[in-house]
């Protein structure tokens, strides 16, 4: 069975086609039966007809298996073409049976009330499927593997023929011509929302058994499809219970039996109960996937605070050091005061530090309103006057860091170090740097030497050593941080993932370099 798990859509299904391996086809049905009653249900926004879409979908999969299988490349998904089959069956079915839809909508809507959702998605809920058709197929097919099969971006890669990096643009890409598609029609979300919302609710839980009636009802047609015979037992296969008792109904007012009719209803009544039964197990189940979707949200939200407040505490670093080096400045101008006769004036001595400290001064304040720009230029005019000034080299690697700028930043961060080996926060900056490039390496030695007087060099190192599955390393920074008083909601989460051994969804939403 780990073997199925590990190939992919392609090779199964060259597998079914080519070998009729009925274990491979099981396998497929298996990994997208969510997505694909997700995608029907939303449709046609009844559970039992989305469970008869589901069906003709995979059945439509398994006569058709032969020519797309020669048409996939080895590591290709299957997930674009099941979400644009599961969409045209889902439409066609409104069309042809709109009546009859709209009964059946009624009914269960009075057996299975809808579970409340959080405001965003019943706002987003209605077009999404809209806004994906927008799409090309190739951002459709990222954004389905990365946020509705929550893939990993080396995942995704793999299955469109990309590198990570690639990947990762095109998911990125995808999300922002769905959140303008939503902004045109007065819906605003941000992207980080978006895809917080998206990751939640997109995809939700099959009826149980879905999976096991379909690959049946597949493989009886991929063995037997040329028949009359066979083709008539899918349709009956395919046929849910309410649509059998319909026909049932239909037939007994021809014949005009009372007494069947009277027993029919028996038989509705017990369905009900039987219902209401098992609704109550599953209305446990809402409430628990609800909570854990309202504690992701939280925690996401305590990333984002998490991360200003560690950007305000490399400023507070920043300021210091420029506090630290006027002081050692007091010494060299009286000196200079003492040494008039050296032809340097002393006014001009003073003035050269004046304006440097005024200029890195300034800058700072530039890059803490998050001027970046402004910034940066403030830093090398104050790099003119003093090229060797380690604050102006820092501040300008932290200012190009936060606007986008990895190797100006990488260079200013180099220069502090080459001067001041030392230097926390230069070497937390470079090792920050290098966590986002995901270079782990070439991260982990920098952090580890700042960490003695850098303490958010801490957050790094429980951050890069559970995105590597370094469960006891990245247990001893975390614990740090709650020691020391300074733990915060999300360094928390990261010391129970790292004591639990296991990284959940949200939290890896949090800590995964975007």
């Amino acid at each position: 069975m780990d073997e199925m798990h590990e190939k992919s859509d392609a090779q199964l299904l060259r597998g079914y086609a080519q070998h009729g391996d009925e274990a491979a086809f099981r396998e497929i049905v298996t990994r997208h039966t969510d997505l694909v009653y997700s995608v029907a249900v939303r449709c046609v926004n009844s559970p039992d007809l989305a469970c008869d879409i589901a069906q003709s979908v995979f059945t439509d999969l398994s006569s058709k298996a032969r020519p797309l299988a020669e048409k996939l490349a080895e590591d290709a998904s299957l997930v674009g073409w099941l979400y644009r089959s599961t969409r045209f069956a889902a439409l066609n079915q409104l069309r042809s049976d709109h009546r009859r839809l709209s009964h059946e909508r009624q009914a269960m809507e009075q057996l299975l009330s809808d579970s409340e959702t959080a405001p965003g998605w019943d706002r987003i809920r209605p077009v999404l499927d809209e806004a994906m058709d927008n799409l090309s197929d190739e951002d459709r097919d990222a954004l389905l593997l990365r946020y509705f099969k929550n893939h990993a971006f080396r995942d995704v890669g793999l299955a469109l023929g990309l590198s990570d990096d690639a990947a990762q643009k095109r998911v990125s890409r995808a999300v922002e011509r769905l959140r303008e598609f939503f902004n045109k029609r007065g819906i605003t979300v941000g992207a980080s929302g978006l895809v917080v919302v998206i990751s939640a609710n997109a995809v939700q839980a099959a009826p149980v058994g879905l999976a096991v009636a379909i690959s049946t009802a597949a493989a009886i047609t991929g063995t037997t499809i040329a028949t009359t015979a066979t083709a008539t037992a899918i349709k009956t296969i395919a046929m849910t219970t309410l649509q059998k008792t319909i026909i049932g109904a239909t037939l007994a007012a021809a014949v005009g039996t009372g007494v069947y009719e009277a027993r029919q209803t028996a038989t509705f009544h017990a369905q009900v109960q039987t219902l209401q039964q098992q609704q109550a197990p599953l209305t446990e189940q809402i409430q628990q996937l609800r909570q854990e979707r309202d504690d992701a949200t939280s925690r996401v939200a305590q990333l984002t605070s998490e991360v200003e407040r560690l950007n305000q505490g490399a400023s507070e670093v920043i300021k210091l050091r420029g506090e630290v080096a006027r002081l050692r400045n007091v010494p060299a101008t009286q000196a200079s005061q003492k040494a008039g006769r050296s032809g340097i004036s002393q006014s001009d001595s003073a003035t050269g530090n004046g304006n440097v400290s005024q200029l890195t001064q300034e800058a700072t304040q530039l890059w803490q309103s998050g001027r970046y720009a402004e910034a940066i230029s403030k830093f090398e005019s104050a790099l003119k006057v003093d090229p060797n000034n380690s604050i102006a080299w820092n501040g300008l690697g932290w200012a190009s860091f936060n606007s986008g700028k990895p190797a100006e930043a990488e260079q200013a961060f180099q220069k502090v170090i080459e001067s001041e080996p030392e230097h926390p926060a230069a070497l937390n900056g470079l090792g920050q740097l290098y966590l986002s490039q995901k270079k782990y390496a070439e991260a982990e030695p920098y952090l580890l030497k700042a960490s003695p007087t850098a303490s958010a060099a801490w957050f790094g190192l429980a951050r890069l050593y559970l995105l590597q599955d370094k469960f006891e390393e990245a247990e001893k920074w975390a614990q740090a941080i709650d020691d020391s008083g300074q733990g915060s909601e999300f360094s928390r989460a990261m010391l129970k993932a790292a004591k639990d051994k296991k990284v959940s969804n949200a939290l890896r939403l949090g800590i995964e370099p975007k």
